[in-house]
């Protein structure tokens, strides 16, 4: 009897297993989505919206300037003011043009207001405020409009209180639900306000207000309802700083359109989307015309970003006579770095110093001072945030469809930002997406548009997904997370040589860490500046990657400090020469860098087959090129192949990437055998790296025997 036992407990155990198999792995992102959104956010019964029966609620008549209702002791009518003194349903029908509702219950439980075709305006206050209860729930009713205005300025009965400060202001947990129509004008500041936890689950509720949108203290949690926001200052808030469990957003469905002329959506803790449409304008929206801010980078110690004109296409850094080394300018020992104002990230136009700092002009005699270091953080503190989705510690993104135009960052972390589905298609004056720490894609679509740089973090990892990125300067920048300009950025020369050399030894701290990891999806990159650019290192195991990098010499399609290894995958990295690096000779993976003579035509084409004839990558870099950095599993150390441009290819292909394609015509540029991991070649065959590409004075600047 214990064998069967054993038996049928053997079986069932392996009937739990194959059923995780089938099912339980396909939902671990799912499960993830409901273990974090649990954490953060609860549904009561009574925030769904459910009808009411007329026997069981007190109906309240609102007739321009006059009130009339059911019989209900615990309801007080004075003069306009209609105040809510015990928990029930209370149904709102008509129109009051100076009034107000008051819920200051005096009992546990909810309180909630139905309303049913209703407009109510106040000349002194918010029309619904919320003073105590335990939680009010606030119902549109389906088929019925809706209107809830404030006044322009609000008459407190005291000095010592600013409360009510919204059109809907609730102390307490506040839900709003139902399939009606509702607009609320926040004309005195915000529209709508929960200092506890705010939750929209229903209706289509339009809110215009001369400040925020909306603020959730302690929560905002948007469920099968639509919203559309107009604000003058944040459209979406949680504002609780000094909680660590609290000031958080959930976005779980629905949908929320925004026009801010802050930030979109910003959270004092985390925001989470799980599914829904959002889209979102913040400041105006992204600049017509993004300029990169250029400066002297790297310094002495790494490479320099020059402006577009200070190298011609095609050209590097003057070439040096065989074994001698660049020397610093006078005044300056090997490896310091010279010390230039910091201008603030949000300055896309030069100032009239640092033209002059770009041109050379600059007096000896100019200085910086602490006043002018205080005075430029006082301009750029005043500067609101224009960001499209900002978050002090994670945001995480499980699904949905997010459009963002916004004048600064699109998606902003002080923490982590993580993409694990959804579609995410963003326009910015900024960074597409930006974390302080570490950015984190394991599927989804992102295309960014246009942004100063796409990605920027401490970390960048990617495993699966699908990425297009467009940007004024770097492509993907792992820079240790700070914002802006990155690593370009110089540091002030203030007065205060302490907090010098603190800042001094924190970025040191910070290049130390971070990486750029590909493990899977497809990346196409189309940068002006860097394409991919780590301040570390940078490892690809799988997935393909497409850089259409910079035209001018001062920035490179791939740009390291430390190590760039390929383990798997394809990479194709076209761009100019003056930076141009291959990978490292430490890679698993066979890479070669071709440099051709001159620039090339966007558009040409760029065939290489082995010795068999059979194809190995074919592509028409869709910018102008100078170098392509070519690695693939069928490239092989010690094997031949051939290389030919300009020819016409025809098949299948991904932003110019072909699989199986046909080649006519063009011409062999270079037969080769990759001698190495890293091969170099240009039309005269197997050549030896350039060390032009590095910049700087500090690295690679003694140019190799020829």
């Amino acid at each position: 009897m214990m064998k069967h036992n054993k038996r049928c407990i053997l079986f069932l155990s392996l009937i739990l297993i194959f059923a995780y198999i089938l099912s339980g792995c396909s939902n671990d992102a799912a499960t993830k989505e409901i273990d974090v959104t649990s954490n953060i956010v609860s549904y009561d019964a009574d925030d769904t919206y459910s009808a009411w029966d007329e026997a069981d609620v007190t109906n309240i008549y609102l007739d321009g300037t006059s009130i009339t209702m059911d019989d209900n002791n615990s309801v007080v009518i004075n003069e306009n003011q209609i105040e809510i003194h015990t928990t029930g349903t209370y149904v709102f029908a008509g129109t009051l043009t100076d009034g107000q509702v008051v819920i200051d219950a005096e009992d546990a439980g909810t309180v909630r207001l139905v309303l049913n075709g209703a407009s109510i305006e106040s000349q002194t206050t918010a029309p619904i405020y919320v003073k105590q209860a335990d939680k009010t729930v606030i119902s549109i009713e389906e088929g019925t409009d809706n209107y809830l205005s404030d006044a322009l300025e609000y008459i407190y009965p005291d000095e010592k209180t600013d409360e009510p400060s919204a059109a809907i202001y609730s102390k307490d947990d506040l839900t709003i639900n139902g399939g009606g129509n509702l607009t609320v004008d926040g004309n005195f500041n915000d529209g709508i306000t929960g200092r506890d936890d705010l939750k929209i689950t229903g209706g289509t509720i339009t809110i215009n207000a001369i400040d925020d949108g909306i603020v959730g203290r302690d929560l905002f949690a948007l469920r099968d309802a639509d919203l559309t926001i107009n604000a003058e200052g944040d459209g979406v808030k949680s504002s609780n700083d000094s909680d660590a469990e609290k000031g958080n957003i959930v976005l779980e469905s629905g949908s929320l359109t925004i026009d801010s002329a802050g930030d979109g959506i910003q959270s004092e803790n985390t925001v989470t989307v799980i599914d829904g449409e959002y889209t979102i304008t913040a400041g105006d929206g992204s600049p017509d015309v993004i300029e990169a801010q250029e400066t002297m980078g790297g310094g002495f110690g790494g490479r320099g970003n020059f402006a577009p004109g200070d190298i011609p296409a095609g050209e590097g850094p003057p070439e040096l006579p065989s074994g001698e080394q660049m020397t610093p300018p006078e005044g300056f020992e090997e490896g310091e770095r010279p010390q230039v104002p910091e201008f603030p990230s949000d300055q896309t136009e030069g100032t009239e110093q640092q033209s002059e700092l770009e041109n050379g002009t600059q007096s000896d005699s100019a200085e910086v001072t602490s006043a002018d270091a205080t005075e430029s953080a006082s301009s750029e503190e005043s500067t609101p945030s224009t960001k499209g989705i900002k978050a002090v510690n994670e945001l995480s993104i499980f699904g949905g469809t997010i459009s963002i135009d916004s004048n600064d960052d699109a998606i902003h972390s002080d923490l982590d930002v993580s993409i694990t589905a959804g579609t995410l298609d963003v326009s910015t004056g900024d960074d597409g997406l930006h974390a302080d720490g570490k950015v984190t894609i394991t599927g989804g679509s992102v295309t960014i548009n246009k942004s100063l740089e796409g990605i920027e973090g401490t970390d960048i990892a990617v495993s699966d997904g699908t990425i297009y990125v467009t940007s004024e300067d770097d492509g993907f920048n792992v820079s240790g997370g700070s914002d802006g300009f990155g690593m370009a950025r110089m540091d002030m020369d203030a007065a205060d040589s302490t907090a010098e050399e603190e800042e001094t030894a924190d970025t040191a701290a910070t290049e130390e860490s971070g990486e750029l990891l590909i493990e899977g999806g497809y990346i196409y990159v189309n940068a002006n500046g860097d394409g991919l650019d780590s301040n570390t290192t940078a490892t690809m195991t799988g997935g393909t990657v497409l850089v259409y990098g910079p035209t001018n010499g001062g920035n490179g399609a791939l740009d390291y400090n430390e190590s760039f290894d390929i383990e798997g995958g394809t990479l194709i990295a076209a761009g100019s020469s003056g930076m141009a690096e291959g990978v490292s000779d430490t890679s698993a993976q066979a890479t070669m860098m071709m440099t051709f003579s001159e620039m090339q035509e966007a558009g040409t084409s760029v065939y290489v087959k082995d010795s068999n004839g059979e194809e190995v990558i074919a592509i028409t870099p869709e910018k102008e090129f100078q170098t392509i950095v070519i690695s693939s599993p069928l490239l092989k150390q010690g094997e031949n192949y051939s290389l030919s441009s300009g020819g016409t290819l025809t098949g299948e292909n991904s932003n110019g990437l072909y699989e199986n394609a046909a080649y006519e015509g063009g011409t062999v540029n270079v037969d080769f055998t990759m001698e190495n991991m890293m091969t170099y070649v240009n039309e005269s065959g197997v050549t030896e790296q350039s060390e032009n590409r590095q910049g700087g004075f500090g690295r690679g600047m003694q140019r190799q025997a020829e």
